[in-house]
């Protein structure tokens, strides 16, 4: 029997227009008249899930998802122009006004973690607790992992030969070179060559078919290391399954708010930390997470030392059926305190 949820359709959709033109595609799942919950997705980039669409009690909950700027079936697709934390952390507040509601607990992974926090650091008095794994701070150092030769590459070398062997000699100075590199290749791609990307509609779509565009092997690096231990042929039937238009709008916008930093100040999360102070927190991360290491949620709960702390021996980036009994216990315990404190 799984650890997650049933996968139920959800009892409301909708799209919001912003005042610039963008159109947020909403989701509403649960109990109506449960606690409100709003889930942020990862990437930058990656679009709602149906695991995000599994994590959460539909008894108990009333679930908000939606597609952030330029991902999934928001619009317009790969908006990179008007697309920064800020802007996110934006529109946020405007489907919270769209929805009438309150505040509401916030939650997010990966990515998703970061703009939680840097949603409820602007808006700490709509958001009732935090609800946190595989955090994310968009710092120097952990944007610099994935390509720095002493950080994730010493533990996949193959996956990380891979990903570099594209790139030319005189952008490999750093991670930030490789990453800056990859960012202008990628967009130069889309422009001239999109049916590189698009192959990988093709049944017949080979992985060395699939390896001459930077935008899968963006991707694919990612999800070697998101796992602790996964096949390339995994990897590309993964990708392959959720199709061009995720594998673009993930390596592209991801690219986008590498290279600007995440479009926040370095250490900015742990700096402003002190506004999250009367927000309760759970925060959930693996010892053995190799897109985010744990020592961002070490610092984090150090910066916020009311906040509850589970490191998990094993498990990996991408949330699975071994951790997900207790991120339900935690989410339950979460609740527990919101609903309790309103009834006081």
């Amino acid at each position: 029997m799984s650890a997650f949820f049933p996968l139920l359709s959800p009892r409301e959709t909708g799209r919001l227009t912003l005042e610039d033109g963008a159109e947020l595609v909403w989701e509403r799942h649960g109990n109506r008249s449960g606690t409100p919950l709003l889930f942020l997705h990862g990437g930058p980039g990656s679009g709602v899930s149906d695991k995000q669409r599994r994590m959460f009690d539909p008894n108990r909950f009333d679930i908000i998802l939606f597609d952030q700027r330029g991902a999934g079936r928001s619009r317009p697709v790969l908006d990179l122009e008007r697309n920064t934390t800020t802007q996110l952390v934006d529109d946020i507040e405007a489907l919270r006004h769209h929805l009438d509601i309150e505040s509401w607990i916030v939650g997010g992974g990966s990515w998703g973690s970061t703009l939680a926090l840097a949603y409820a650091q602007t808006h700490p008095q709509r958001v009732r607790a935090l609800a946190l794994t595989a955090v994310f701070l968009g710092r120097a150092q952990e944007l610099g992992w994935w390509h720095n030769p002493q950080g994730a590459p010493r533990f996949y070398p193959q996956a990380y030969a891979t990903f570099l062997e594209p790139v030319p000699l005189v952008h490999r100075a750093s991670a930030l070179s490789i990453m800056d590199w990859y960012y202008w290749a990628m967009r130069s791609e889309l422009s001239k060559f999109p049916d590189r990307i698009r192959r990988l509609a093709d049944p017949d779509c080979t992985l060395e078919d699939a390896r001459d565009s930077l935008l899968y092997r963006w991707t694919e690096y990612e999800d070697h290391l998101s796992y602790l231990t996964i096949s390339e042929a995994e990897v590309f039937d993964g990708i392959k399954q959720a199709g061009p238009e995720f594998t673009t709008a993930h390596s592209l916008i991801e690219a986008h708010y590498f290279v600007e930093g995440c479009f926040m100040d370095e250490n900015q999360l742990i700096e402003d930390a002190g506004r999250l102070a009367a927000i309760p927190m759970t925060i959930l991360h693996s010892k053995q997470d190799m897109v985010c290491p744990p020592q961002a949620a070490v610092d984090l709960a150090r910066a916020c030392p009311h906040a509850r702390l589970e490191l998990v021996d094993a498990h990996g980036h991408a949330l699975t059926e071994q951790i997900q009994p207790l991120w339900r216990e935690m989410l339950a315990d979460l609740a527990d305190q919101v609903e309790g404190s309103n009834t006081r």
